[in-house]
């Protein structure tokens, strides 16, 4: 697949602060500077791709006027003993509005592949689970630069945003955006590319539409300010973190280097340790245990697939989820069938007894009070889980009501006070980035949605034309599942699903996986 590069460049804001701004990110923007980046692929048809990169360009320079920070440096906001919540240990920062601002990456790309050889239709997709196999994330985001604070250490001059523009052939184009988790996550990322389209589409269809458009908020502040207590004392309030303890959130240890733990891991883990002893002896009586490294056989071969569930067979495992009492959405129904496919798929590899779990990626803009706006711009997720015996949860009869159930019912215990306390008990960390509350490997399978974000809804050009297909950008790691709205226009949705390989073998001749 022949890739020749045709642009390379830094892009800015098309104006600047009167004078530099510098803030910092939220509570919980603190807590995923370890994520990977948030970042996905839009594929279009178009007979003269060619054509749109200027637009593509110049709109891209106007929206950053609304997102002017992302073009910014990331960085450690400055640590003062017994300063502010924001002043503590590795709290991240962004900086804008000067001449070192390293900008966002800009890069186009020629690719010697047509958008159908990059994608196929969305029913040949829906009928071949593993067409994935072949699409070429790797040549869509080629960039070698590194995100800013990558490593939890290095910054200067390293940008937080990386964009491809990908010439498909004659047919098409690819876009590509990735950045920094802490600057955003998949909500922030489709208001981005949501203005950025409009923007583009007013050029090409002399309107001006997006003027009606919600303009965006940047204001870490206002997500901390949601915090129960006083964030700002030198402790926390021992009853607000028991209550944000009591809350399902695991309490994995990133600095517990036991057997197991993967090499590529150790500089960042390194790096996020306090180099100040008393500081370090402070962070570590903050309660952590071993991550069960054991269970995660990194250098196994993981295979990637998609699999298609249709509106309709939605409906039907919402209907078997639904009992009495149950208040189930359709999401905690198929999430609750696909979790079942794969512990039974798991089965030769754990013990009867052992314990499975299912991660999730709350956001929780509604899950404040007052809540945030859907317009708000960063990462204010937090991690729960559900967690039970495998034996409960793979075995043939195993019924998916109870199992829906308890997702909804974990779920509903984030309530705004819940919530509250934990940016309590987040804002006294002394090291946010020391826990995880998640994990992969064969006992956890850990989800994120992007769906009923509208990433299908993107469109540059104003034909009425929707992508082809929408990739979130993932690594191949065994467990990782992302729900995604569907390119086929039946009230359906996407499972990207990483597992091991014999796994998800195992996982797709399973017959039950297609019974509804």
């Amino acid at each position: 697949m022949g890739a020749e590069i045709l642009e390379t460049n830094l892009l800015h804001p098309p104006s600047r602060p009167p004078s530099a701004v510098s803030t910092v990110l939220s509570i919980l923007d603190a807590t995923v500077v370890r994520f990977a980046p948030t970042g996905a692929i839009w594929i279009f048809d178009h007979d003269e791709p060619a054509d749109i990169v200027g637009h593509l360009k110049a709109s891209f320079i106007k929206t950053l006027e609304a997102f002017p920070h992302w073009a910014g440096q990331l960085q450690w906001a400055p640590f003062r003993e017994n300063g502010s919540h924001g002043e503590r240990f590795h709290r991240p920062m962004i900086t804008y509005g000067l001449d070192s601002d390293p900008g966002v990456e800009w890069n186009v790309v020629q690719l010697d592949s047509s958008p159908a050889s990059v994608a196929p239709e969305p029913a040949i997709r829906a009928s071949n689970e593993l067409w994935i196999a072949s699409f070429p994330q790797s040549d869509l985001m080629m960039s070698s630069t590194s995100l800013a604070l990558y490593d939890l250490e290095t910054f200067q001059g390293l940008p937080s945003m990386i964009v491809q523009v990908t010439l498909l052939g004659t047919g098409g184009f690819a876009v590509a955006v990735k950045m920094a988790h802490p600057l955003g996550d998949a909500h922030s990322l489709v208001l981005f590319m949501r203005r950025w389209a409009s923007i583009c589409r007013d050029e090409f269809t002399k309107q001006d539409l997006t003027k009606d458009l919600e303009y965006p908020i940047f204001e870490p502040s206002w997500l901390d300010s949601r915090a129960a207590g006083d964030i700002d004392a030198h402790d926390g309030d021992p009853e607000l973190v028991s209550t944000a303890r009591s809350l399902p959130l695991l309490r994995h240890d990133w600095w517990d280097t036991t057997a197991g733990h993967p090499a590529t891991l150790s500089q960042s883990t390194i790096n996020s340790k306090p180099k100040d002893a008393v500081l370090l002896q402070k962070a570590l009586i903050s309660p952590a245990y071993p991550p069960p490294w054991e269970s995660w056989h990194i250098s196994n071969s993981v295979t990637t697939s998609i699999i298609h569930f249709t509106g309709d067979e939605m409906e039907r495992l919402k209907k078997s989820a639904t009992g009495t009492t149950a208040r189930v959405s359709r999401l905690d129904a198929l999430l609750a069938h696909v979790w079942t496919g794969i512990n039974r798929a798991r089965l030769p590899l754990l013990g009867n007894d052992d314990e499975v779990f299912l991660d999730f990626t709350l956001g929780v803009r509604a899950r404040v009070s007052p809540r945030l706006p859907d317009t708000f711009v960063g990462s204010p997720l937090v991690l729960t889980h559900i967690s039970t015996p495998v034996c409960n949860v793979a075995a043939s009869d195993t019924k998916i009501e109870s199992i829906a159930s308890q997702i909804r019912t974990c779920l509903d215990r984030f309530t705004p006070e819940a919530v509250a306390a934990i940016l309590h008990d987040e804002a006294h960390e002394v090291a946010p980035q020391r826990l995880w509350r998640a994990f992969l490997g064969r006992k956890h399978t850990l989800v994120t949605s992007w769906t009923r974000l509208g990433v299908y809804d993107i469109d540059f050009v104003g034909r009425g034309l929707r992508p082809r297909y929408v990739h979130a950008i993932m690594v191949a790691m065994d467990g990782l599942l992302c729900a995604m709205d569907s390119g086929l226009l039946d009230g359906g949705v996407d499972i990207s699903l990483c597992l091991e390989s014999e796994t998800l073998e195992r996982l797709l001749k399973d017959g039950k996986l297609r019974e509804f």
